[in-house]
């Protein structure tokens, strides 16, 4: 019997419940979905809220660069696998980075993050 998949290839991944587990409470409540996403030369990250601002169903689509510092950037690749550049995003950035980054968490929130790594 032919295998199904010879190479299991993947160019996006959710990690919205991976980061609610780290996370909790500090996320931003509106957000629907979190993508870490390979495309072309970049590895982004794609989050949808949802889009109170105009009282609508609808969901806002926003993406963004995943480059902040050197570090980042060559932990970060597209040669590497996108299941490895979630856990890298999940697991080993620092808060403040990510706070830094991204808007995934409540502005409140994200100012304590940053806040408390510029003390310590």
């Amino acid at each position: 019997m032919k295998q199904l998949f010879a190479t299991f290839q993947s160019t996006s991944l959710e990690v919205l419940p991976n980061l609610k587990q780290r996370y909790g409470l500090l996320l931003r409540h509106d957000l629907v979905s979190v993508k870490v996403i390979h495309q072309d030369v970049q590895v982004l990250l794609e989050y949808t809220v949802t889009d109170k601002d105009h009282y609508s169903f609808d969901n806002k689509v926003v993406v963004k660069s995943l480059t902040l510092t050197e570090e980042i950037n060559a932990a970060l690749s597209v040669r590497a696998s996108v299941f490895e550049n979630a856990r890298y995003l999940v697991e080993e950035i620092s808060p403040t980075a990510l706070a830094k980054m991204a808007d995934l968490f409540d502005e409140s929130s994200a100012a304590v993050i940053i806040n408390y790594d510029q003390k310590a």
